[in-house]
């Protein structure tokens, strides 16, 4: 059996987009002949691979394995393009996306990654930040090609490799007087604050204030808005800012997660090296 490569892209562009409508758009093709590549594609594997539902489109296991199994053609492909066009330098080239929440993507997979990016600039890179509800999503979607998370996901299909912990304090101002009843945190799904309550045993009434992000947290608590429970290694360097005694720090793990694939194209070997190798130190030196 050869599959069609037209009814892998269709399945593809749908698979990434959850979305016939958009799929259709960006193939410049009309729902009807899309759905009939995707339904010939399943009938000739002898499979469903993706389902309508109420809340939208979803992939069977047996459609993220297909997933999968085209994005490694994809890498391959990049990867024999790029090892003909750089073979007389050696450089590295292709795309490599990584995601991650923002307290460790800007402060340490950045700098991780750097050397071998300035060392190589035919290289496109995509950090993506996200809230960590929504990243093993887009690794499953194949949105990432590795994310960074606090926590291990499950699954056989999985490589997980432990990179190092993010410490989380209680943090005021030392400039002005800060309310203790007002905890600002990024907005109202995110549970820092409250995990971090729990992990001291305390039941606490406060007050939520809302800052965007974790860069906007601290700067809010550097100007007296409220306090605040970042990790701890954002904090390097900030005369304006204090810990809050008499609280224990939570701790989280950093787990970088991707697919285990039949084939690792230079370029992804190189990025994994990068991040085992420096992130642990840069994470600790921070």
């Amino acid at each position: 059996m050869q599959l069609s490569s037209r009814q892998l892209e269709a399945f593809v562009t749908v698979a990434r987009t959850l979305n016939f409508t958009r799929a259709a758009e960006r193939l410049n093709l009309t729902q009807s002949a899309l759905s009939q590549r995707i339904r010939k594609l399943e009938e000739e594997l002898g499979v469903t691979l993706l389902v309508r539902a109420p809340g939208g489109v979803r992939l069977t296991e047996t459609g993220n394995r297909i997933l999968r199994f085209c994005e490694a053609r994809e890498t391959l492909e990049a990867e024999i393009l790029s090892d003909l066009a750089t073979s007389r330098t050696g450089e590295l080239a292709g795309a490599i996306r990584l995601a991650g929440h923002l307290s460790v993507m800007r402060t340490v997979a950045l700098p991780a990654l750097a050397p071998m990016l300035r060392a190589n600039p035919k290289v496109n890179c995509e950090l993506i930040v996200q809230d960590l509800k929504d990243l093993p999503t887009i690794l499953k979607r194949g949105e990432a090609d590795m994310v960074l998370l606090d926590s291990e996901l499950p699954g056989s299909s999985l490589e997980r490799h432990h990179l190092g912990d993010e410490v989380y304090v209680a943090i005021e101002s030392t400039q002005h007087a800060t309310r203790t009843d007002v905890w600002l945190d990024i907005n109202p799904e995110d549970q820092v604050t409250n995990r971090f309550f729990l992990h001291q045993g305390q039941a606490v009434e406060f007050r939520r204030s809302f800052m965007a992000d974790v860069y906007g947290i601290i700067d809010g608590v550097a100007m007296g808005v409220g306090r605040a429970v970042v990790p701890q290694h954002l904090l390097k360097g900030r005369q304006d800012i204090r810990v809050v005694p008499g609280f224990r720090p939570f701790v989280t793990g950093v787990w970088l997660h991707h697919f285990t694939l039949p084939y690792y194209s230079r370029l992804q070997q190189a990025t994994l090296e990068c991040l085992l190798r420096d992130f642990p130190a840069i994470l600790q030196q921070t």
